[in-house]
């Protein structure tokens, strides 16, 4: 009987997707003059259709497939080359015109005479952030939003985190889209290794033949100013009466910054008071969008699957159309839980009924997993000694997974082995003992570490880490403070040299369930390179540097100084 019905199914779709309308390279006129080419792919029919908008800069042919699929279950469809790229007109900045032609992009499909004048917006990454930019011009016409795999902020969402430039997605991506169209070939043939130790950074693509002003103006700008203000989509969450699908991915290279998490939030705190309700939440265990059931070294099977076309016509028939499909009772949140490899649905985010507990360091000689380091719920003793290690930039801790993004072959991404990292001097090492029972951690992860330095600024980073009886150490979320902008992000301020400063490192969000018998595990370092950039340790902007220093680094985990990782705990 099922594999009848499959089969009809099948058929039935292959069917509608046969009986489609489409039209390639429609120019549709920007405000000012520019074209954008624009395909159309719609059902046979006379009926007005609500329209869902794909505007990318790589190449709307792609996404054909994904429009053939939404056009036959009664959506005109309409995929667009942003401005500059690929069959489209002008000259192409990133982010810089999105707002405005994402708008026009809007009305422009609304107007159609076979529109009903309501326009959902979808898309992932870039195509995500190109959909928060436009909504800040709020058209009468926009009826939803799918946001997949989206930052909530351009600079410490995306490019720095914590202040610290996120060295190989900004130079490998630039790299990407140097030109009109996408430069996958070159990614695979240049020397990253040598690219990413340039110095200054702002000449690392031009050593390899790629013109990207674009790059060179983000290394301009490393502190929150005006430039990363003029791209902000803050303020568009009050009063937006849009309803929002958000995804999101525990090693996305959003993850950092919260991404789609931070932005559902503020939805549900800011947007519309009618439509909070609406809006959802869907978070994987995946990278920059699901590519299979295993990343990097784990395999978190068939569970983990999920089709984001079908979750996201479903919401959209249902938000948009009015289909009394059940997507209106859908729990607000639905969540991939690692560790366990099962899907929850909470009410909110973080869970209710989360606590916040500390995770002290502690211990003696913490240098390496061979070292003493400890991590425990009690608060250490008042003459527990301080750890120390150089940080050289010239030998900075490499990189080991994570969120990294989007070509594991010059920088794997997602949960890794990191026994080799654990193995350097560099990298402080605080683990609990076995644990006697599960411990559930869902929501997000923050540390609050007491730290000398002898450079007038410097980094710190910091890692969590699952340990399997085995020994195999999974990372689970991490995050890096520029310490010039402990206290603020818009005004950096110098160390003063061996004096004590207690920083706050945002290390994104995660959901995970620790077995009995693993061991919670707590990295400390100054680099995680090149995923971040190296901080040179002598005061100037790390990015525009062309020396180097070492720095004598401490961590503090007395009484007074309380160093902690604050995990969200649930029953």
């Amino acid at each position: 009987m099922w594999a009848s019905l499959v089969v009809f199914l099948a058929v039935a779709s292959a069917a509608r997707a046969a009986d489609l309308v489409v039209a390639y390279d429609v120019m549709v006129p920007m405000r000012d003059g520019v074209v954008l080419a624009t395909d159309v792919f719609r059902p046979r029919t006379e009926a007005k259709l609500p329209v869902l908008l794909i505007r990318t800069p790589y190449n709307k042919a792609d996404e054909r497939d994904v429009a053939r699929f939404f056009a036959s279950h009664g959506w005109a469809v309409l995929l667009q080359d942003v401005r500059g790229r690929y069959d489209s007109e002008g000259v192409w900045t990133p982010f810089v015109n999105e707002a405005d032609d994402g708008y026009d992009a809007v009305e422009w499909a609304a107007a159609q005479p076979f529109s009903n004048g309501k326009v959902a917006t979808s898309g992932g990454s870039y195509a995500a952030i190109d959909q928060w930019l436009a909504a800040t011009r709020r058209s009468k016409h926009l009826a939803a939003i799918v946001s997949e795999f989206a930052p909530s902020d351009l600079y410490e969402g995306f490019l720095y985190p914590g202040g610290a430039f996120q060295e190989a997605i900004g130079v490998t991506w630039a790299a990407l889209v140097s030109s009109r169209v996408k430069q996958s070939a070159s990614l695979q043939s240049e020397d990253w290794p040598r690219v990413f130790l340039s110095m200054p950074l702002t000449e690392a693509l031009r050593s390899v033949g790629h013109a990207t002003p674009f790059f060179r103006e983000w290394l301009r700008h490393p502190a929150y100013d005006a430039h990363w203000k003029s791209l902000s989509w803050q303020g568009a969450y009050e009063g937006l009466d849009v309803p929002v699908f958000a995804v999101h991915s525990w090693f996305d290279i959003f993850n950092v910054g919260k991404g789609n998490i931070d932005n559902f939030l503020k939805l549900r705190a800011r947007g519309a008071p009618g439509r909070r309700g609406a809006h959802r939440l869907v978070v994987g265990p995946w990278e920059h969008g699901p590519h299979g059931t295993k990343v990097g070294d784990v395999e978190f099977g068939e569970v983990s699957r999920m089709d984001l076309d079908e979750a996201a016509l479903r919401w959209l028939e249902n938000v948009v159309k009015g289909a009394e499909n059940g997507a209106d009772r859908d729990a607000p949140v639905k969540v991939f839980t690692m560790g366990e490899n099962a899907w929850h649905d909470y009410a909110d985010w973080p869970p209710p009924g989360t606590r916040t507990v500390a995770y002290y360091l502690g211990g003696r000689r913490a240098n390496s997993s061979l070292g003493e380091g400890a991590l425990a719920t009690t608060l250490p003793a008042e003459n527990e000694p301080a750890e120390t290690f150089t940080y050289d930039p010239k030998d900075p801790v490499p990189n080991m997974g994570g969120g990294n993004c989007c070509w594991p072959q010059i920088l794997p991404w997602g949960p890794l082995d990191q026994r080799p990292v654990e193995r350097r001097d560099d990298v402080l090492v605080f683990s609990t003992p076995a644990l006697a029972s599960a411990l559930r951690v869902t929501g997000p992860v923050v540390a609050k570490i007491w730290v000398k330095s002898s450079a007038p600024d410097t980094d710190f980073a910091v890692k969590l880490v699952d340990v399997h009886p085995g020994g195999f150490a999974m990372n689970l979320a991490d995050g890096i403070l520029r310490a010039r902008y402990r206290g603020s992000f818009e005004k950096p301020e110098p160390l003063a040299p061996d004096r004590a400063y207690e920083l706050t490192i945002d290390l994104g969000a995660t959901s995970h369930l620790f077995l009995e018998g693993h061991r919670v595990r707590v990295e400390v370092s100054s680099a995680n390179f090149p995923r971040y950039s190296r901080n040179t340790n002598t005061g100037n902007v790390p990015e525009l540097d062309t020396e180097t220093r070492p720095a004598r680094q401490t961590v503090l985990h007395d009484a007074r100084h309380p160093s902690r990782i604050l995990l969200p705990v649930l029953p």
